[in-house]
C-alpha cells in the first residue's frame, strides 16, 4: 500500500520520534482527514518526526507504516479515535507492542501515549487508566503546544504531566479522581474544574486536506478538503453538531485548496463536512471546480439544501449515485429527533436526481429512537417503497437504478440531549432490523445493509461509560476475556449504562468536559 501512495505526509531527522495510530484498517483510517491532518501538523515541528500506524488483525508485533519500527521504540504513541468500538483495538495494539497498558505503571522510559478525535472530545473515560493525555477539541493548535512543554520535559514525566496540565485543550486523566454512589452514579469528580475544549476560530488558518493520494480507501485517489467543522442543525442524536461548534471555511480558501500539486494529481475533489449543502457558497465552489475540469464528490448532502447547480456538478463529475439520510420514516418521529426534513424534500432529491441521470439512491436510517413505535418502524418500509416507485416512474429503464437503504440502531452519545435516553435492548433492536430486512425484500431490488445489534449496545456502553470501564477493557487484554465474561467479573451490568432513563441532576462521567451547550440548555431541547 505503500507503493501505491502519491504525497508525503512523514518527514525524517526529527529528534522526537512519534507514531499516530488509527485504531482500525488503513482503509478507515486513510479516509479520515483527522488523522492525516495530525501526522502533518507534528510534521511542521523542526525537532519532530512522525509515522503513521493501522491496526493489525494479527498477532504480529505492531509497527509504524513507513518505516515498520515497533510502537516502542517511539517517544510518543497517539491515536486518533473516531469510533468506540476500536477501544478494544487500542489496548490490543499496546498489549502486542509490549507496553504497559495502564499510565500508572509507565516511566519516563515507556513511550507517551496521547489520543485525541471525537470520541475523546465526548467522553474520554472508558480509556482514563490508559491514555497519558487527552487533546479535547481542535488538535492543530494544541499539538504543538504539546510538543514544545515534552521537549522540555521528556525526562521527567512528573514534570511533563504537570505542564501539559497547563495547556487548554489537554486532559491528563491521572490527575482527577471519581467517587461513585451506593446506586452506582457519579457522585463526585475532583478536581472540579472544567476541561477547555480547544476550539480553531477560523478555519482558513490551517488547510485541512488529504496529504496521501491513495487507492485503497474509501476515496480512492480522492483529494479531500473540509468545507465545514460541525453542524448548524444540531439534530438532537448527532454528537458531532454538539462537541463542535459550527465553523465554515471560506469559499476562496476551498477553491485555493483545489489547486494544489497534490490536488491536481487525483480523480476527484472530494468536499467534506458534516452537510457540505449547507454552505452559503457552496454552488459558486462546484461550480468554480467544475469549470476548472475537475470532478467533485460530496461526502454529505441535507434534503433541503441540495440545488440544482450541486446536481449537475456532480452529473458532470460522473457520480453514480447520492446519499441522503431522512434518519425515521415518520415525520412526527424525524421532529422528534430534530431532522427538520419533510419526505417531500426527499422525493424531491431523488427525482431531480434520476432525471438529470444519476442512476443510485442511497437512504439511511435509524431504529430504537426515543418514543419510536411499531408504526414508526413501518413508515421506513412505506418510505423504500414509495421511493422505488418514484425512481422507476422518474426513469423508465428501472432496471440501471440502484436504491440502498443502510439501517443503525440508535445509540446514544454523550453531550447531545439524548445523554439522558435509554437506548432499546439488544432483543428488540434485532427483531426491528429483522422485520425491516424482511418487508423491504419484499419490494424488490433494494441493497439492505445493518449495524449489529449487539454491536450497537456494546457501542453505547462505551459511548455512556464511565471510568469502571476502563478496568473491564483492561482484564479483556491481560486476562483475554470476552466483553461479556470481563463486565461481570468486575460487577458491572451494561443495561446501566444504556437502558435506564437518566435523571437531570444525575452527574455523567463526561460533565467535567466543557460543553459546547450547557446541560441546562441541552436538557430544554431533549
Amino acid at each position: 500500500m505503500l507503493q501505491g501512495e502519491y504525497g508525503k505526509l512523514y518527514s525524517s531527522g526529527g529528534r522526537i520520534k512519534a507514531v499516530i495510530v488509527f485504531p482500525n484498517s488503513y482503509y478507515l483510517g486513510m479516509s479520515s482527514l483527522g488523522f492525516q491532518v495530525i501526522c502533518y501538523e507534528i510534521n511542521q515541528h523542526p525537532d519532530a518526526s512522525c509515522e503513521r500506524a493501522f491496526f493489525q488483525e494479527s498477532n504480529a508485533l505492531p509497527r509504524s507504516f513507513e518505516t515498520q519500527r515497533p510502537l516502542s521504540n517511539f517517544d510518543i504513541i497517539g491515536f486518533s479515535i473516531s469510533f468506540e468500538l476500536d477501544y478494544f483495538n487500542i489496548l490490543q495494539t499496546l498489549h502486542r507492542a509490549g507496553i504497559p497498558l495502564k499510565s500508572s505503571e509507565r516511566s519516563h522510559k515507556d513511550p507517551f501515549i496521547i489520543a485525541g478525535g471525537i470520541c475523546p472530545s465526548f467522553n474520554p473515560e472508558p480509556l482514563s487508566d490508559c491514555i497519558d493525555a487527552f487533546f479535547i477539541g481542535d488538535g492543530e493548535e494544541v499539538i504543538h503546544e504539546f510538543l514544545s512543554a515534552y521537549q522540555d520535559h521528556q525526562s521527567d514525566r512528573r514534570e511533563l504531566i504537570k505542564a501539559l496540565s497547563k495547556i487548554k485543550g489537554i486532559y491528563i486523566p491521572s490527575l482527577y479522581e471519581a467517587s461513585y454512589s451506593d446506586d452506582g452514579t457519579l457522585s463526585g469528580f475532583f478536581p472540579e474544574t472544567k476541561i477547555e475544549r480547544r476550539v480553531i476560530t477560523n478555519l482558513d488558518q490551517y488547510e485541512t486536506t488529504s496529504r496521501i493520494l491513495t487507492p485503497d480507501t474509501e476515496f480512492a485517489n480522492t483529494f479531500l478538503m473540509e468545507v465545514s467543522r460541525g453542524c448548524a442543525h444540531r439534530c438532537k442524536f448527532c454528537v458531532g453538531s454538539y462537541v463542535q461548534k459550527f465553523r465554515l471555511r471560506s469559499a476562496d480558501s476551498i477553491i485555493g485548496m483545489s489547486q494544489s500539486d497534490l490536488a491536481q494529481k487525483a480523480q476527484k475533489i472530494g468536499l467534506v463536512g458534516s452537510s457540505v449543502t449547507d454552505h452559503p457558497h457552496i454552488d459558486k465552489i462546484v461550480e468554480s471546480l467544475v469549470d476548472m475540469g475537475r470532478k467533485i464528490t460530496v461526502a454529505s448532502m441535507r434534503a433541503d439544501s441540495v440545488s440544482e447547480a450541486m446536481l449537475i456538478a456532480l452529473v458532470l463529475s460522473k457520480q453514480k449515485s447520492i446519499t441522503l439520510a431522512p434518519e425515521a420514516g415518520s415525520d412526527r418521529l424525524r421532529k422528534v429527533i430534530g431532522k427538520d426534513i419533510s419526505l417531500d424534500n426527499v422525493f424531491d432529491v431523488i427525482e431531480s436526481a434520476i432525471a438529470k441521470g444519476i442512476k443510485g439512491i442511497k437512504l439511511y436510517f435509524m431504529i430504537g429512537l426515543p418514543t419510536e413505535t411499531q408504526d414508526d418502524v413501518e413508515a421506513i418500509v412505506s418510505v423504500v417503497g414509495n421511493a422505488k416507485k418514484l425512481m422507476q416512474s422518474t426513469l423508465k429503464l428501472s432496471t440501471s437504478l440502484r436504491l440502498s437503504i443502510s439501517v443503525s440502531p440508535f445509540v446514544a452519545k454523550p453531550q447531545t440531549p439524548f445523554q439522558w435516553f435509554q437506548m432499546e435492548n439488544e432483543k428488540s433492536l434485532t427483531k426491528k432490523l429483522q422485520y425491516l430486512k424482511r418487508e423491504i425484500a419484499k419490494i424488490g431490488g433494494v441493497r439492505w445493509s445493518s449495524s449489529s445489534a449487539r454491536l450497537s449496545t456494546i457501542q453505547g456502553v462505551l459511548s455512556l461509560g464511565d471510568r469502571k470501564l476502563a478496568k473491564v477493557l483492561y482484564d479483556m487484554q491481560v486476562k483475554n476475556l470476552s466483553w461479556d465474561r470481563s463486565l461481570n467479573e468486575n460487577g458491572i451490568r451494561q443495561e446501566f449504562y444504556i437502558e435506564r432513563q437518566k435523571d437531570y441532576d444525575e452527574r455523567f462521567p463526561w460533565d467535567h468536559i466543557q460543553p459546547v451547550l450547557s446541560k441546562e440548555r441541552l436538557f430544554i431541547q431533549a
